[in-house]
């Protein structure tokens, strides 16, 4: 689009701003969508591939209780007992780094830095 008004008027910067300004939302549009589309299928990937990691661990854990009863170590209600515990074993030190990394949500450096800007102590958390 070419404007009417004669090069350095204000309506041709006028002009020029609108253009600009709608090339840069068209952009940002295409990009947004291509992102909600990468996130999308980032999201269903991991999905399948966690699906598939808990159908490898479930074949693990059943060759290991069919290994332990077929060679006469543990009886079937021993060899499901202990990799049940070894499934909870794994879970609970799994949600007790999930504990240790919950605190770093919470920004503690920003927060320190703003109350310092509002003229407040530095606690520590």
């Amino acid at each position: 689009m070419h404007s009417a008004a004669p090069k350095g008027s204000v309506s041709s910067l006028i002009v020029s701003v609108r253009e600009l300004g709608e090339r840069f939302l068209t952009l940002v549009t295409l990009e947004g969508r291509q992102a909600g589309l990468s996130l999308a299928w980032m999201l269903a990937l991991a999905l399948a591939a966690a699906m598939l990691a808990v159908t490898g661990w479930l074949a693990m854990i059943a060759c290991v209780v069919v290994a332990l009863v077929q060679n006469d170590i543990v009886s079937w209600g021993w060899a499901l007992s202990i990799a049940a515990l070894l499934s909870f074993a794994g879970a609970g030190g799994l949600v007790m780094m999930v504990i240790q990394r919950s605190r770093y949500l919470l920004f503690p450096a920003t927060r320190r830095q703003l109350r310092q800007i509002r003229g407040g102590e530095d606690q520590h958390e």
